[in-house]
């Protein structure tokens, strides 16, 4: 399987010598990822150059290239959280909140018909930009209300999410929402509020669904999830569970179930999930690749 080369990385590089270069690419490697440090196998795994710390190039897969928060950064998370969680918020500036925000308008922060934070931290990245991170209680009354997909959901109930707002300069063109692609799930729910957008990559297609607000600006979301774009995301995927969304002046990425500040490093790459999907809906130009490095700064801080 041929790996991926950026363009930016090929700038100066005669294309008969960019065989050379996935060669030296592949034996500097010593057949291990650079990020995940697990096997590469040459023939079947998605690879992608990049670079590193230093400047140089490194070979790696391409789901651990656009993965903000890598397997080694969890590993160093855990053992720096382990024994004082309290410490790391303060270092961060973080701080336990009952702050009853407003929030953005995505479909899982509108569905049910009550909604809690059982608990939630807050504060800013080094951009300064305001970031929650927090358990959120769906609650379906006696007379029930939609869930997160827009299916009425008849009699009591409560869904419990772990989930990372994070404030972002997306306009206002309609909230739009990514989920692993799943065929027993291939449809939209009959609320009007949403639809299908199909785009061109069929890899992208069989692993991500994507929906719009069915009033929402379907060319600006089009020019912002571009097929590099729409790559990235079939190579990094999206878990089962896991959501993606966006909307006027927030992403969301949430996932199903309860999380405490003891599980602190999965919330933290959450956050990187957040980040990373704040720079393709909301950074310009639009439909560029996220550079991972500035990202992977900002998660960690």
């Amino acid at each position: 399987m041929p790996i991926h080369i950026s363009e930016a990385l090929l700038m100066g590089v005669a294309g008969d010598d960019v065989p050379t270069l996935e060669q030296q690419l592949w034996l500097g490697s010593g057949g291990t990822c650079a990020l995940c440090s697990e096997a590469i196998d040459r023939e079947g795994d998605e690879l992608e150059a990049g670079r590193d710390g230093a400047g140089g190039l490194r070979l790696s897969h391409a789901r651990c290239h656009h993965d903000v928060v890598s397997d080694g950064d969890r590993v160093r998370l855990e053992s720096e959280l382990a024994d004082n969680p309290a410490g790391y918020l303060k270092r961060r500036g973080w701080r336990k909140s009952r702050a009853k925000r407003v929030d953005p308008r995505v479909p899982l922060l509108r569905a049910g018909s009550e909604r809690r934070w059982t608990w939630i931290v807050e504060g800013a990245l080094a951009d300064g930009s305001g970031v929650q991170l927090g358990c959120l209680a769906i609650s379906f009354g006696g007379e029930g209300g939609e869930d997160h997909e827009g299916v009425f959901i008849e009699g009591d109930g409560e869904d419990l999410w772990t989930v990372v707002v994070l404030d972002a300069d997306y306009p206002d063109i309609g909230f739009v929402t990514l989920t692993e692609h799943a065929r027993e799930l291939d449809w939209v729910a009959d609320d009007s509020t949403r639809q299908r957008v199909a785009l061109e990559s069929a890899t992208f297609e069989r692993t991500v669904r994507l929906t719009l607000a069915v009033d929402g600006d379907e060319l600006e979301v089009r020019e912002r999830f571009t097929p590099a774009v729409q790559l990235a995301l079939a190579s990094r995927r999206i878990p089962f569970g896991d959501r993606y969304e966006a909307d006027r002046g927030a992403v969301v990425v949430a996932r199903e179930g309860d999380r405490s500040l003891d599980d602190l490093p999965e919330l933290i790459d959450l956050l990187g999930d957040a980040i990373w999907l704040r720079a393709v809906v909301a950074e310009d130009p639009p439909g560029r690749v996220p550079e991972r490095e500035a990202l992977r700064v900002l998660a960690l801080g």
